[in-house]
């Protein structure tokens, strides 16, 4: 069974033939989802990126600064997770054949093991060093705008 075997019966699934047949009001409402989620994934890494440069709440703890900002990071991931799935789950071989959607993806993986591995141990040291600084915020800036950029490139490729 080759890729596009599992991709078609995915979306002849009753959730991908209900979500496909849906009124086009169900398509923006999950659209509308994915990139509320996003966008409070991307201004909590953004803020989060901003203390660890020192340029907001430099005199408060790192621990005590990100504390909320990482919750709003994780919700705003599920938020776009659970939309883009049922966004993906109505066309899915439409997706499959796009390189902007599969840039996209491969971001997307690369974003989250970076988030749960450096970004998490740059996070919890008291005091990081500036290399460990510097390339946390970079990486972070370049992924998650990375992905951003290659889902609204999705719509043009």
């Amino acid at each position: 069974m080759s890729t596009l075997d599992v991709l078609t019966a995915l979306a002849a699934s009753p959730l991908g033939q209900a979500i496909g047949q849906s009124n086009h009001l169900v398509g923006a409402t999950a659209q509308v989802f994915h990139i509320l989620g996003f966008v409070a994934l991307l201004a909590s890494v953004v803020f989060i990126n901003l203390r660890l440069l020192g340029r907001v709440l430099p005199n408060v703890p790192l621990q005590e600064v990100v504390r909320l900002p990482v919750k709003f990071i994780w919700w705003g991931f599920g938020f776009a997770s659970v939309s883009g799935l049922l966004m993906f789950i109505a066309v899915p071989t439409l997706y499959y054949a796009n390189p902007a959607f599969i840039l996209k993806l491969v971001l997307y993986v690369l974003a989250i093991v970076f988030q749960i591995v450096l970004y998490q141990y740059t996070l919890r040291q008291k005091n990081p060093e500036k290399s460990l600084v510097l390339a946390s915020v970079a990486l972070s800036v370049i992924l998650w705008f990375g992905v951003g950029l290659a889902g609204r490139a999705i719509g043009y490729v």
